[in-house]
């Protein structure tokens, strides 16, 4: 804009062509820049230092320096320095410092008035190179503003996405301590909850007898109708492993009816199980262990992290479900104490479980009044 400008006021003066020329040429070339970018991230930039360098040296040499025409062209460098960016500090702190030491020569070493040219023309160059340098340090700015606003909602992206995969990992008070620099540990120890256990009857030989993609698909399928059903309960799952579905109530947020709240839930699972279906139509069986008990859990891992939970109740309820049938609930006696006065159950009588001996278990078949619980031993 400011060497098109002058271009005219040069062509209205009556001044010599070839001073209407370079600014001719210098527009041109100007235009022309922003098209090096195919050639290399710095070739723009330093053509555009490089060119208005060399034209504000011909045209303070040729009319003088009274124009500010050194000091509009000191913009130019500024801007350049913004596009090659902190990254190469180096090099535009050198692009700034080359220029402004021969904005100074000019300044210093040419005359402020070379050549014959009107007053209003002297007065019109220096508004002109007023008015565009004022022009480019707004542009400037509000580039560099733009740029740190895109890259603070760039960050804030980043952050919400984080946050969303670690509450997706961790239960949200485990991760909001785990993000603290001064928790080193993470164990906690619960006197009274509930842990279930699920898992696909027949998982071994459904895999084995479909796709990679197919089994994962499916997976996702089972896992996300049980993940609904906990965010409907507000229980916590802990893993998926391979077919086996953990789920624990009272952790990491002790609660008074977690049994109640986990028993609820395991007949919820059992229920949508039931309308569940493989890539062959055929129907999904799981077997669901329930048991309660104090339980300890914790963070374990540096890169790969986890929350898990162990205890004597884990080790029933895994026992509980690989002893169950098909689509049933199984709890130990235990349990049944605590709930027969608010759920119905069904006697299974005595098995033997390995590392707890004989266990009378009991199906949990729904909830109200049981009053006189039927024996099924099996």
């Amino acid at each position: 804009m400011d060497t098109g400008s002058f271009g005219v006021i040069e062509l209205i003066a009556g001044r010599p062509w070839y001073a209407t020329l370079i600014n001719a040429v210098a527009v041109l070339i100007f235009v022309m820049i922003p098209l090096l970018h195919r050639f290399g991230e710095l070739v723009a930039p330093l053509a555009l230092v490089s060119t208005a360098n060399v034209l504000m040296i011909l045209v303070s040499l040729r009319f003088g320096t009274h124009g500010g025409m050194a000091f509009f062209f000191l913009m130019s460098t500024l801007v350049a320095a913004l596009v090659l960016g902190i990254e190469r500090i180096v090099l535009a702190g050198a692009v700034v410092a080359i220029s402004a030491a021969l904005s100074i020569t000019v300044v210093l070493m040419f005359p402020p008035h070379a050549g014959d040219q009107p007053g209003w023309a002297t007065d019109l160059g220096i508004a002109i190179s007023t008015i565009c340098s004022c022009v480019m340090i707004m542009a400037t700015v509000w580039y560099a503003l733009g740029e740190i606003e895109r890259a603070r909602k760039a960050i804030e992206q980043e952050y919400e996405r984080s946050e969303s995969l670690l509450t997706n990992i961790l239960p949200t008070s485990v991760a909001a301590r785990l993000k603290n620099p001064a928790t080193t540990t993470i164990a906690d120890k619960y006197d009274d909850a509930s842990v279930l256990l699920a898992d696909i009857a027949g998982y071994t030989e459904r895999a084995s007898q479909i796709t990679p993609a197919d089994l994962v698909n499916f997976l996702n399928r089972v896992y996300s109708g049980f993940d609904r059903l906990i965010e409907r309960h507000g229980l916590e799952k802990v893993k998926t492993t391979g077919d086996c579905y953990m789920v624990v109530s009272g952790v990491p947020q002790p609660r008074p009816d977690h049994l109640e709240a986990l028993a609820r839930f395991a007949l919820g699972l059992a229920e949508v199980a039931k309308g569940l279906t493989d890539h062959t139509g055929q129907k999904v069986p799981i077997r669901i262990g329930l048991s309660t008990g104090p339980v300890v859990a914790g963070v374990v891992g540096t890169r790969r992290f986890f929350y898990d939970v162990w205890g004597d109740a884990v080790n029933v309820a895994s026992r509980m479900e690989s002893t169950g049938a098909e689509g049933r609930i199984q709890v130990p006696q235990d349990v049944y104490e605590r709930l027969k006065l608010k759920f119905v159950f069904e006697e299974r009588g005595e098995l033997v479980v390995k590392g707890k001996g004989v266990l009378r278990t009991w199906f949990l078949v729904g909830e109200g009044t049981s009053g006189a619980s039927r024996s099924i031993c099996i």
